[in-house]
């Protein structure tokens, strides 16, 4: 769980600027072949090139703000600057894959005589090849500091392999059957790109609406929470992201006879070497009888009534409160995102399975969520 934020943005950084350099090289020479050839398909990937060293350039920036300290205005800090410099990036893809759409059915409309020669096979060969070679070192960098403006402009190098292998394909067929088809693979490439941008959308935009947090990470919380031996059960396990640090809050139970005094320090404890791990964790204390037969019985009552009714159901904060005339039952419902059942339907089995007892039972229910 633990990160090196320093050590993310000195990668980050080095990745970012890597991408620049090469990038810039090979926008270089497709530029001069396209300009020199009138190939249209050629300048076209030329650019995308050149927008691929803008979208680094704003890798570059973003992993350098993001690593700046929390401040007042910003008390959880700034690494969402690089989701956001992610977003961006995926808005320059979409730009250039639209302008080059523009720029191939004007070609297709009226076609230009295109000249091939060595230099261009020998441009878009290398081409392919540095970008399949930037895509790896991105992505290796990326997995590495888990970064979604790395990842995508890996993915983006990814398809800048594919759309200038298309290029080459166009190249060769102008060159040995004499049929222009520049106008149309251009097209071709601009929606592939089109495309590929609004991929990326999509996974940048999750995490900034608020995603599911990681079932490794879920997992790995939930093991280490149940491993002090105070703490009998969690619930209510809740994981904010402010980009990749980790705000966790989560109810767990402990024994209701136990010293509240000495559990209270054991939680703190708990809290204190989460965060030395990269976790900030907030923990709410729930007392729970565990040796009161009356509360298993009823429990495992309404465990049964739940199953009954869907079997992804389940409770927590399990009570029973005495009066004079009734004895009130009460507990939470975690029910599926998908799942139709209302609490009139929890209801309504419940009293089905208490109406034969002599006493009289009141259900005070709450319906909750699995957040994490």
């Amino acid at each position: 769980m633990f990160r090196d934020k320093k050590t993310e943005t000195k990668h980050g950084i080095k990745a970012g600027i890597v991408g620049i350099l090469a990038n810039i090289l090979l926008f270089g020479s497709k530029i001069a072949v396209g300009l020199i050839s009138g190939s249209i398909t050629i300048v076209a990937d030329a650019v995308n090139n050149l927008a691929d060293a803008s979208s680094n350039v704003v890798t570059v920036i973003g992993f350098k703000l993001s690593s700046r300290p929390a401040d007042e205005d910003h008390p959880f800090g700034h690494e969402r600057i690089e989701q956001i410099c992610a977003l961006l990036v995926a808005i320059i893809v979409l730009a250039v894959g639209v302008l080059l759409g523009k720029s191939s059915i004007e070609k297709i409309i009226t076609p230009e005589p295109i000249t091939v020669s060595i230099a261009t096979y020998i441009v878009l060969a290398i081409g392919i090849v540095g970008k399949l070679g930037l895509m790896a070192f991105l992505r290796l960098y990326g997995k590495k500091i888990d970064s979604d403006s790395l990842l995508a402009s890996s993915a983006d190098a990814r398809n800048d392999a594919i759309s200038t292998t298309a290029v080459l394909i166009s190249t060769i067929v102008i060159a040995t059957t004499g049929v222009n088809i520049d106008g149309y693979m251009g097209l071709a490439v601009s929606i592939f790109i089109v495309i590929s941008a609004l991929l990326m959308f999509k996974e940048i935009i999750n995490p900034l609406l608020g995603e599911r947090a990681d079932k490794e990470f879920v997992t790995e919380v939930r093991k280490k929470l149940l491993s002090y031996e105070k703490i009998l059960g969690i619930h209510d396990l809740v994981v904010h992201l402010y980009g990749k640090t980790p705000y966790v809050t989560v109810h767990a139970e402990v024994d209701a006879k136990d010293d509240f005094i000495e559990c209270h320090d054991i939680i703190d404890n708990v809290e204190r070497e989460f965060l030395a791990e990269g976790v900030h964790l907030s923990i709410h204390m729930d007392p729970i009888e565990t040796d009161n037969p009356e509360v298993e019985e009823h429990k495992i009552r309404a465990i049964k009534v739940l199953s009954s009714i869907d079997e992804g159901l389940h409770l927590h904060d399990f009570r029973i409160v005495k009066g004079d005339t009734h004895t009130n039952i009460l507990f939470d419902v975690v029910v599926p995102y998908n799942s139709k059942i209302t609490l009139k339907d929890i209801h309504d089995a419940l009293g089905k399975e208490y109406e034969n007892d002599e006493k009289q039972y009141f259900f005070v229910l709450s319906i909750d969520r699995e957040y994490a």
